[in-house]
């Protein structure tokens, strides 16, 4: 009978472990990257698919707009890709020409039909992504300006004309009140904003082949006269200014999406609104036409599970599940058609406006390098509303521009980047064995710093070097192979005027911030040096920016900098001027250089200079109290003791700081990313900016590698020279 027991355990016990087994086996894990739907309601959904799928694990991973598609490019370009991932539709004809999606159109015929979007989610006639939440722009007005200005509150503008007049009878500055907003100084959202004007006027931007620019045609001038003639009775500013001011009453109407219908409530609860479709032109059969856009599933092409992966979008992009994430957030568009049917629409009709307005929506061309072509798109727009120029002229410069993108093919390599690596794993051995046999004398030495050694060959040569031959070759990020071109990235890049642009704002930005960071750090630290009381106080008050995130402060600083912050306000109040525009978005200038930038350098310094302070601070109380005391007894003044006795002993440190400071300058990035990205009219890119631009929106590699290597040169020559300006040997000597 023992023995039975026994047997019969045995059994059991491998049965256990041959099911564990094959569960193990059978079972699969999805990555996901998600950007859109709260985390927390998300994960809902994935256990609800889990449960449904137990032999299906899913990790999901919350992901941000602003770092989103970087990340992604990124994990393409290392292999790490996420098995499905979300992505804007704009993104879609890039990666999908760069073989870096799955094509999935004969996997989606039965749903085809159910969901909008579709055009925005194929390239080349094939399929890429399933339609997840739609994004499109409606009109809001406020229906107590209307009524102040005499206007129809229950009647919002339909067409062109009407919605001039209104604009016309609202705005009223001298009270703060706008007629109307238009976004500048941002990379997407002007052309978003603007397309639809001349879309529903009959214009387009590529012929239907995607081979010649449509753009300089009559329809996009009578548009953009428009716009101009719109922009005379309108606040100028970045989008989420734009928004704050529409909910605090200071604006008539706006075009904006489906975002507001949460912020508006929650910054003023009590703001009287209504939403409308975008006005039309007063042309016969024209149409309510505004920008399509949204967020699309796609699974990458390196997915090991391509089918559960497809099945987990399915799931998803359902129409009970998308309903689920409308209810929640309620500032987000179903992709699916029929959720217009929704019991949900009827208590809610303010967004039903977005589905119905998507109807009649258009998406920007699904061109591989349309990134590259709403560059000149919005400089068309801004320089037209904001400088003054003639829209003939920079409607014809922008689509000179676009023409010359059309022209410009992108040859595929032929030589795969494992080349580069091998010759860089042979430098690396090569430098490994050179410290070797030059060290070969003291292993002890040797030994400790191994470690150090052994981290700068792995992840500094080696990444140094494969920058240096990308480099001299045309390089595709997403594709990873490249051809040798020489010398041919360098030469394009002198003449490159986008570039020169770039290095000019950098080295005013140096040029305009380090005198004054390190003199006001120096008089700072030498009021500190006396003997006053709360002295820990001060020295602990002028670091504390330095403790704070650079992002954090430039995030401050932007809305310091906004239409009704504190910088307009003190002036304001001062009577100076009684300033309506932002200090980030205006396109004036003293003295050639334009105000955001002298206002993220007047930033730069307030936030830098404390820093600065404790180094010359420490330097301060390293010089001997009896060269003080000898020079008081000859009777010399403050000046004459700092001439003669604290500037020559700090001379060292004043040359760190400069050195350290100079370098900081010419590397600025964090500000301008936060506050500006570059614009507007790309008054603010600076040298590192175009590099991060030219590697991660263009995705040209071999030329943000050249243009790096050239800053590197241009930092190395900046501190030799203040070397050799600043000559401490003397002191050092001593």
């Amino acid at each position: 009978m023992k023995i039975i027991t026994c047997v019969t355990s045995v059994i059991i016990l491998f049965s256990v472990l041959a099911l564990d087994y094959c569960r193990a086996d059978k079972e699969i894990t999805l990555t996901v990257w998600e950007l859109s739907a709260n985390e927390q309601l998300m994960q809902r959904l994935i256990n609800k698919f889990e449960a449904q799928h137990p032999y299906i694990r899913v990790n999901l991973q919350q992901l941000t707009w602003e770092y989103g598609l970087d990340k992604f490019v990124i994990s393409l370009a290392a292999g790490n890709a996420p098995d499905v991932c979300e992505l804007g539709t704009t993104w879609i004809a890039k990666f999908a020409s760069s073989g870096a999606l799955l094509d999935i159109t004969d996997d989606i015929n039965d749903i085809k039909d159910k969901y909008f979007l579709w055009d925005s989610a194929a390239y080349d006639n094939r399929t890429y992504g399933v339609p997840w939440l739609a994004g499109t722009r409606v009109l809001f007005y406020n229906k107590d300006l209307f009524a102040k200005a005499g206007l129809n509150p229950y009647r919002p503008p339909k067409d062109w004309k009407e919605l001039l007049d209104a604009v016309k009878l609202i705005n009223n500055p001298r009270e703060g009140i706008w007629g109307f907003s238009i976004i500048a100084g941002e990379p997407e959202a002007p052309w978003q904003e603007f397309l639809p004007f001349a879309w529903s006027n009959g214009a387009r931007i590529l012929s239907e082949d995607l081979q010649r620019c449509l753009l300089d045609s009559k329809e996009t001038l009578e548009a953009l006269e428009f716009y101009k003639e719109l922009s005379r009775y309108s606040l100028i500013e970045r989008q989420s200014q734009i928004n704050e001011l529409f909910a605090e009453g200071k604006i008539g109407l706006q075009i904006s999406g489906s975002w507001n219908l949460r912020l508006i409530p929650r910054l003023n609860p009590g703001l009287n609104f209504g939403v409308s479709f975008v006005p039309k032109p007063q042309k016969e059969n024209a149409r309510n036409i505004a920008f399509s856009g949204g967020e699309l599933f796609v699974i990458t092409k390196g997915s090991n599970h391509p089918k559960e992966a497809l099945e987990l979008i399915k799931f998803l992009t359902n129409k009970e599940n998308i309903m689920e994430i409308v209810r929640v957030q309620q500032n987000v568009v179903p992709a699916q058609k029929e959720a217009v049917n929704e019991p949900y629409y009827r208590e809610h009709p303010d967004q039903k406006v977005f589905l119905t307005q998507l109807e009649t929506s258009i998406g920007p061309p699904n061109h591989p390098r349309w990134t590259e072509m709403q560059e000149p798109i919005t400089a068309m727009i801004e320089k037209t509303i904001m400088e003054g120029v003639p829209p003939r002229d920079a409607i014809k410069d922008a689509s000179t521009k676009i023409e010359a993108m059309l022209k410009t093919k992108n040859e595929a390599g032929v030589i795969n980047n494992k080349l580069i690596s091998w010759f860089a794993i042979f430098i690396i051995l090569a430098a490994a064995v050179f410290i070797y046999i030059t060290m070969r004398g003291n292993k002890i030495a040797l030994l400790y710093l191994s470690p150090w050694l052994l981290t700068f060959l792995i992840f500094g040569l080696y990444p140094l070097i494969y920058s240096i031959v990308i480099s001299f070759s045309s390089y595709d990020i997403l594709t990873s192979r490249f051809d040798l071109i020489g010398l041919k990235n360098y030469s394009s890049v002198f003449f490159d005027i986008e570039f020169q642009k770039a290095l000019w704002h950098t080295v005013v930005f140096c040029v305009g911030t380090v005198p004054f960071t390190v003199a006001l750090s120096l008089f700072c630290a030498i009021l500190i040096n006396r003997k006053i009381p709360f002295k820990q106080l001060y020295q602990a008050g002028l670091f504390l920016p330095v403790t704070t995130s650079v992002i954090v402060i430039a995030t401050v600083f932007t809305y310091i900098y906004s239409p009704r912050g504190l910088a307009n306000i003190t002036l304001d109040f001062l009577g100076i001027i009684h300033p309506q525009s932002s200090w980030l978005n205006s396109p004036k200038s003293w003295f050639d250089i334009s105000i955001p930038l002298l206002s993220i350098m007047a930033m730069n310094i307030w936030a830098s200079f404390g820093y600065y302070a404790i180094l010359f601070l420490a330097g301060l109380q390293t010089i001997p109290e009896n060269l003080y005391e000898v020079a008081d007894l000859d009777g010399a003044t403050e000046w004459q003791k700092f001439r003669y006795i604290t500037f020559p002993q700090l001379k060292p440190i004043i040359l760190l700081v400069i050195v350290i400071n100079t370098i900081y300058s010419l590397q600025v990035f964090p500000e301008i990313f936060t506050m500006t990205m570059g614009g507007p009219l790309g008054l603010t890119t600076t040298a590192v900016y175009h590099i991060y631009s030219l590697g991660f929106h263009k995705f040209d590699m071999g030329q943000a590698s050249s243009v790096a290597y050239i800053l590197s040169v241009i930092i190395m020559l900046f501190s030799v020279l203040q070397m050799k300006l600043i000559k401490t040997d003397d002191i050092l000597k001593e």
